[in-house]
């Protein structure tokens, strides 16, 4: 059973999505859980503290998806099962990202936190796209820091496609995910050697299959 912080969690989430958070204060959030403000203050006192712990609870849920589907006799496969899982994230916790830049502007904490956790994602991109060339799905590089650039754009889409489709359309859907999971993996394509290719073919057929 969920203890009152994490209904509270789940509430300001679910509001926080289909509102925004401009809209949506402690008195917003206590009234749609028929609780006293009091109640909900004496858990969070403010309403950055739940915007705050939900951006961490977003990273911690990213950090357990990828440890847990790291497979060392398919790295490839891995790699495009990772970054749909975390594509999901990105809608489940979508007010984030839909609000990304004024969110690192007002939360300080969060833009600190952000900034560092780039960093160490960079280091294990490059760490997981090194294991890749050595065992031939991905080929070297061309140009000089290729995978530094490969990785700032995958960032950037990945950052920011929500924010790009609030744009061009009304409602968000869940299809959408599997539409920036598949140009996400557009992008790696062209990197793909011949083995990496047949691989990525192959991965593709046994999706289809199980349809």
């Amino acid at each position: 059973m969920k203890n009152t912080k994490e209904k509270i969690l789940e509430c300001a989430l679910r509001l926080f999505n289909t509102q925004g958070i401009s809209k949506v204060s402690l008195r917003t959030i206590a009234n749609d859980m028929d609780i006293s403000l009091g109640n909900l203050t004496y858990h969070f006192k403010k309403r950055d503290d739940i915007v705050e712990s939900l951006y961490l609870e977003l990273v911690a849920k990213m950090d357990a998806m990828t440890l847990q589907n790291v497979n060392d006799t398919n790295l490839l496969e891995s790699f495009f099962k990772i970054s749909d899982l975390i594509a999901e994230s990105f809608y489940e916790y979508r007010f984030i990202m839909l609000d990304f830049v004024q969110i690192t502007r007002n939360y300080p904490t969060i833009q600190s936190h952000y900034r560092e956790l780039i960093k160490v994602r960079e280091q294990q991109f490059q760490l997981l796209i090194a294991a890749l060339i050595r065992v031939d799905l991905i080929r070297e590089e061309i140009i000089k820091d290729e995978y530094v650039y490969l990785f700032k754009e995958l960032k950037i889409l990945s950052d920011f496609w929500l924010p790009a489709l609030s744009i061009e359309q009304d409602i968000i859907t869940k299809e959408d995910i599997v539409k920036h999971a598949t140009l996400l993996k557009t992008k790696i394509f062209p990197y793909l050697t011949e083995n990496g290719r047949t691989t990525f073919q192959k991965m593709n057929l046994t999706t289809k299959n199980h349809e």
